[in-house]
């Protein structure tokens, strides 16, 4: 009977437990942190099982195949006569966080007509507009694709004659 085993008052473990002499040692700094280290107090390797729920830890192989919440970014560079270009092609829920605009040469002759926007065809200027072509601009737009959709860059040339721009995409998602 499991109620006839005296405890003599053993009310638990300590914050540290070691597995044997020279086993690995559970260190609990914490309520909420724990390491695992060898007997020399250095950190030990440990397996995990891939998680299953939002409370569980993740494999590396878990982590490598996200590829929706990583905030990763796309450079295009677009010319005073360029048009309109392609700078890609957003997913199924690819969010655009923030759009910046960068001269890359001077705009010669450049007037109040030259801008630069970015959208796509349902709204041109959808993500950015408002290019200064004597310095960076930038938009946050925060925007959700909710089907696949071409991105593009507007160049208006109005009075330019010459000039670059570097157009950067911020996004989480797929943009390509």
């Amino acid at each position: 009977m499991v109620d006839s085993v005296k405890n003599y008052g053993i009310a638990g473990v300590s914050a540290n437990v070691q597995l044997g002499k020279q086993g690995p040692k559970f260190i609990g700094s914490d309520s909420s942190q724990v390491s695992i280290v060898d007997y020399l107090d250095q950190a030990e390797n440990v397996a995990l099982a891939n998680g299953t729920a939002t409370s569980h830890a993740v494999t590396k192989a878990q982590l490598d195949a996200i590829v929706d919440p990583k905030f990763q970014y796309k450079k295009t560079t677009v010319a005073y006569n360029s048009g309109t270009t392609a700078l890609g092609t957003a997913s199924v829920n690819t969010w655009i966080h923030e759009i910046v605009v960068d001269k890359d040469a001077a705009w010669t002759s450049a007037n109040a007509s030259t801008n630069i926007t970015v959208g796509d065809s349902g709204d041109v200027d959808r993500l950015f507009t408002g290019f200064d072509p004597a310095v960076q601009t930038k938009s946050t737009p925060k925007h959700k694709y909710t089907s696949s959709t071409t991105v593009n860059a507007i160049v208006t040339q109005g009075a330019a004659v010459n000039g670059n721009a570097v157009v950067t995409v911020y996004y989480s998602g797929t943009f390509e």
